[in-house]
């Protein structure tokens, strides 16, 4: 014999209005997206700016730019092993030579939080001139496998040729390599910087800082297939990028990097290493940004000709 159902009728009344809140709270939802889909293609076809937008948006998803962003994060990762192994033998190496703690020289290059600790405890090994030797030839090694992923990146969304893509020479790779090194430099000088500035003044200093990170990408796009674009259309996505690089270093160097440290004990090297990855992949996603903004106005100017 089955159990007799013992619900209430209140109780049963009660659950019912509960499912028809919620159809009809879905039902509005769906309305009030189709609505804001609607207006939204209303106002692309007014205004060039929301089409470009819309534009961007397109070609992303025509090209899986959070894959290539995620493939690009994890190259840049592993290109930080090498980094630092080298970083750690030459910062010990000069340490050394001025007579000061690895740790102190690791401040006055600027390195990341994130990483200054583990330089100032290696660095007092007393093999580091093997660490540079075996570095260095890795360091290329892995530079080479980042400037693939970013030709090959800038070849999908500028719609460029195979044939016509460049090829990572060892010329290309050094380039690279220097170019990345001085994107560090950069990082160091910001936050020199910032620890004098405050107020309206530190406002100022932190915009006028992008203008590094604006001119090493430049660079670094003119030498990326970009289809016999002008410089000057690569200036956007520049822009773009040392805007967003900039706000990301000010978000990690207050926030993420000391909650990060802080928390070691906790989630240990896994959590640092998460974070770095996180950071990594937004990283990666300016870049991923920049180029689809430069091609997409490219491309507007080409059909407006």
């Amino acid at each position: 014999m089955e159990p007799a159902d013992e619900t209430h009728p209140a109780e049963a009344h009660e659950q019912r209005s509960r499912v028809d809140r919620a159809r009809l709270w879905m039902a509005a939802v769906q309305e009030q997206g189709r609505r804001a889909s609607t207006r939204a293609q209303d106002e692309r076809s007014r205004h060039a700016s929301v089409d470009t937008v819309f534009e961007m948006v397109d070609l992303d998803g025509e090209v899986a730019g959070g894959i290539i962003a995620g493939a690009l994060a994890f190259r840049l990762f592993i290109w930080l092993l090498p980094f630092a192994l080298v970083a750690v033998a030459g910062l010990g190496i000069a340490a050394s030579a001025e007579g000061e703690s690895p740790q102190k020289a690791a401040a006055d290059v600027g390195l990341l939080g994130l990483v200054s600790q583990s330089v100032a405890s290696s660095a007092k090994a007393p093999t580091r001139w093997y660490a540079l030797v075996v570095g260095i030839p890795v360091l290329l090694y892995v530079t080479r496998s980042v400037l693939r992923v970013l030709i090959g990146a800038h070849r999908l969304v500028w719609r460029d040729l195979r044939s016509a893509a460049p090829k990572p020479t060892l010329t290309s790779i050094a380039k690279l390599l220097a170019l990345m090194l001085l994107m560090f430099v950069a990082f160091g000088l910001s936050i020199a910087v910032g620890k004098h500035t405050a107020g309206f003044v530190g406002v100022i200093v932190t915009l006028v800082m992008t203008l590094p990170y604006m001119g090493i990408w430049l660079l670094v796009s003119m030498r990326l297939p970009h289809r016999g674009a002008s410089w000057a259309a690569l200036v956007p996505g520049a822009l773009a990028f040392g805007l967003g690089v900039e706000t990301l270093h000010v978000v990690s160097e207050f926030f993420v990097a000391p909650y990060s440290l802080a928390k070691q004990g906790t989630y240990g090297v896994l959590g640092l290493a998460s974070v770095l990855l996180l950071g990594l992949f937004f990283f990666s996603r300016l870049i991923v940004g920049a180029a689809v903004l430069n091609a997409t106005l490219w491309e507007r100017r080409q059909r407006v000709r």
